[in-house]
């Protein structure tokens, strides 16, 4: 899967970036919700421009786990998936309870995960009320108790951002089924040992 970050503009357009403030990345001014989508597309130059979810739907093809942290980017993104067709292939995660509630609501056949940052136990009631199919913990919250509790209810476990090696190693000893990480090569070589 690519993860990625999902910014609603005023406009109500879904676009794919982190930072809701586009100082770090882009040098502007300014949150991503107080520009219209037109404004946003006028940022960068060449191919290094902010895409709209609609625009990364329609060039990966590859799983996508979607991650955001407001609901006001839930119709919209719920939309731009249904509209590409990509519902069974997005896995919408966040720690907003209830923007996965909004979105559980929405759509019966979305896909969720619960980011969780709360402790080490698997909130396995709440997993269940929003229909979630991963349990989504910092890599620091993960014990191999919890990933077993959470596969005893036939859910899956992913676990964020896992760069250093070492942790790659305690968190795939615990049991994760996917681990996020800025360091794709360095985590595949090492799945590969």
């Amino acid at each position: 899967m690519v993860e990625l970050d999902l910014r609603r503009t005023r406009d109500g357009e879904i676009v794919v970036l982190h930072d809701q403030l586009l100082e770090r990345l882009w040098g502007v001014a300014a949150s991503v919700g107080d520009l219209d989508l037109a404004e946003v597309a006028a940022i960068g130059e060449g191919d290094l421009r902010i895409p709209t979810l609609r625009e990364v739907l329609g060039r990966v093809a590859v799983p996508l786990m979607v991650d955001f942290t407001r609901r006001e980017v839930v119709p919209g993104a719920l939309h731009a998936a249904l509209a590409a067709q990509a519902l069974g292939r997005s896995l919408f995660v966040t720690a907003n309870v209830e923007a996965l509630r909004l979105l559980r609501g929405a759509s019966a056949q979305a896909r969720l995960g619960l980011t969780w940052v709360e402790g080490p136990e698997p909130p396995l009631s709440l997993l269940a009320e929003l229909g979630a199919e991963c349990w989504n913990p910092m890599s620091a919250l993960v014990t191999p108790a919890g990933v077993a509790a959470v596969h005893d209810a036939g859910l899956s476990v992913s676990t964020w951002t896992v760069d250093a090696v070492d942790e790659m190693a305690r968190v795939v000893s615990a049991g994760v089924d996917a681990v996020v990480s800025n360091r794709v090569a360095e985590l595949v070589a090492f799945l590969r040992q």
